[in-house]
Parts: structure tokens; C-alpha cells; sequence
């Protein structure tokens, strides 16, 4: 939010769709899971491989960005 001074309301609706979507990601690839055979243990394996996948995701996107401290306020 702090990014988007100009717009909070289309910045607050980007973030709700974005968490529904990762809902709906998560159900599906669930689902295919048990549906392939996999059975209720494999889809706690299936979320972690996606979280895992995720952060590298965000590691290599924010890799060579640098980031500037805040000042402090007085």
C-alpha cells in the first residue's frame, strides 16, 4: 500500500485477487493430486513443493534489486 499513494483502493482490490487466486491454485492442484492417485499425504507434499517453488520465485525476481532503508522518523 505504501507503494501506491495514488490508487489504495485498486491497489487493496489487486491483493484480495491475488489471494483468491492462490486459493483457487491451491484447490485445483490439490484436487488433481487425489484425483491422480496421490491420496490426502500427498497433497501437504504438493502445497510445500508449491511454497518451495514460490519463494525461489520471489528470490530470483528480487535478485540484483537492492533495498534502501527507510529514514527513521524523528
Amino acid at each position: 500500500m505504501a507503494e501506491a499513494d495514488a490508487a489504495p483502493n485498486l491497489a487493496s482490490a489487486l491483493n484480495i485477487g491475488a489471494f483468491n487466486l492462490g486459493n483457487a491454485i491451491g484447490a485445483a492442484l490439490g484436487g488433481l493430486v487425489i484425483d491422480l492417485g496421490g491420496g490426502y499425504p500427498a497433497v501437504s507434499v504438493a502445497g510445500a513443493a508449491m511454497a518451495a517453488f514460490g519463494l525461489a520465485f520471489i528470490l530470483i525476481l528480487r535478485r540484483g534489486q537492492r533495498i534502501v532503508a527507510a529514514p527513521a522518523c524523528p
